[in-house]
């Protein structure tokens, strides 16, 4: 270790990081890059050794660098050819303090677990990606306190928006608004009733659960439970408002069912409610993976899928098509999801979005049993 931290030394500067326990190797210009005079420089490039390279003051250099106005075009092509020349790196933390901008925007999941949410920070990391921003992912795991504690970490570090995924009717976007008031704020798969200054993004969650009900019942199902969120911890309330409405327009019963959205929680719940008086013919799920559970619970039962029980999902996830049988579900572009609410941060547009939705119909749904 000693003969190798010599050698990095005469190459480049071998730093020690007792606080993270950890080497980091500062690299110096490649071949061919511009030095600082005297020799090479012992320390990454500063503002003020890019003023001094291309010659202007410190301050026109900063204000080249963050395309800011007072700045002749060609000096600015001169300063943002010498900063990439030496490889100069503004200090994001550094420019966030001196701006209150720090150039990110927060993701708050209430749900990590659920691998819809995969694509849309996918779809969003795409969208930044192309916007140079960045975008700072957190999971609340449907707990109110860890949504707080967030809300409160993302603001510390000046973030220029928040989208978030609430736990429940989404109280904390207040202490959003409190502590970063005017910031963009987009509420993700929630109806954020009675909410002021927010974007809504999310699916068409109202045609999503007309689309399973009325297929449903093109099958001759009657008795249809809904898997819905504990009330407290609710956030699509639309969805529940529509099955209501379509119910009633088709004559049937609304019969919803409260849960927590776990793969535990619904397999034990669904077993229950399987293997009890009355149980339904059929069950809607909110997601792919909470249908995982209802597939256990069958099985358990003793009940085979498609015969016995219908199930519909939704997102279309991959592994809809690999399930034994193959599940029928909504579908819907999660990316594009992800997509549309960076747009909101960025503020290019201000509008509610419902992505489309659409029906895949497999072999888990079938004629109501007689």
């Amino acid at each position: 270790m000693v003969r190798c931290g010599r050698a990095l030394l005469r190459l480049g500067v071998w730093n020690f990081d007792s606080a993270l326990n950890r080497y980091s190797l500062i690299l110096l210009p490649s071949r061919g890059s511009r030095l600082s005079e005297g020799g090479p420089m012992a320390h990454p490039p500063s503002i003020k050794d890019v003023a001094r390279e291309a010659g202007v003051s410190p301050t026109l250099a900063s204000f080249a660098l963050n395309g800011r106005e007072g700045v002749g075009e060609k000096t600015r092509q001169r300063i943002l050819a010498v900063a990439a020349e030496l490889g100069y790196r503004g200090n994001p933390y550094a420019r966030a303090l001196r701006t209150g901008s720090s150039n990110s925007f927060g993701l708050l999941i209430r749900n990590l677990g659920n691998p819809i949410f995969l694509d849309v920070i996918a779809g969003a990391q795409e969208a930044a990606i192309e916007s140079e921003t960045t975008v700072l992912v957190a999971d609340s795991d449907y707990s109110f306190d860890r949504e707080r504690q967030h809300i409160e970490r993302f603001a510390a570090n000046r973030v220029d928006g928040l989208a978030i995924a609430p736990v429940g009717p989404g109280e904390s976007v207040e202490l959003w608004h409190e502590l970063r008031p005017g910031a963009p704020t987009v509420v993700l798969y929630a109806t954020a009733q009675g909410l002021d200054n927010v974007i809504r993004v999310g699916p068409d969650a109202r045609r999503a659960v007309r689309l399973a009900v009325e297929h449903l019942v093109e099958y001759g199902h009657r008795d249809i439970a809904f898997l819905t969120a504990p009330p407290e911890l609710m956030a699509d309330h639309d969805r529940l408002a529509e099955l209501e409405v379509v119910c009633a327009e088709l004559g049937i019963t609304p019969r919803p069912v409260a849960t927590l959205l776990n793969l535990t929680a619904v397999t034990e719940r669904t077993t229950k409610l399987l293997s009890g008086p009355g149980a339904p013919t059929a069950v809607i799920t909110n997601s792919d993976y909470t249908a995982h559970g209802v597939y256990l619970a069958a099985r358990e039962c003793g009940l085979v899928i498609g015969r016995d029980l219908s199930v519909v999902g939704h997102d279309d996830l991959p592994t809809a098509a690999l399930l034994d049988p193959p599940l029928t579900t909504i579908t819907m572009d999660g990316r594009a999801l992800g997509r549309a609410l960076v747009a909101r941060l960025r503020q290019s547009d201000q509008t509610d979005h419902a992505e489309s939705v659409g029906l895949v119909v497999r072999r888990s749904t079938g004629p109501a049993p007689s």
